[in-house]
């Protein structure tokens, strides 16, 4: 599909959007899209959490991780103390 082409079926659809979230969706997407084009995100984060992602990267590379299962099984047992 061309640009031209794409961008009248977004502006058709963002027409007839009536969910206000949808719409804030879209926008916070476009903000955030604008925010960072051309940037590269990690250039944002704080010391300590490029050091907490380290960490994780690590966990990972290591095997110490947990299926989606486990940590939703994980979350509802924490919800309901």
């Amino acid at each position: 599909m061309d640009k031209k082409k794409l961008k009248e079926e977004l502006h058709q659809y963002i027409d007839n959007l009536e969910d206000e979230t949808a719409l804030n969706m879209l926008h916070e997407a476009t903000v955030d899209y604008e925010t960072y084009k051309g940037k590269d995100i990690l250039d944002e984060l704080t010391p300590e959490q490029r050091a907490r992602l380290q960490e994780s990267i690590k966990q990972v590379e290591e095997g110490k991780t947990i299926s989606h299962e486990e940590a939703m099984k994980q979350i509802a047992s924490w919800r309901s103390k």
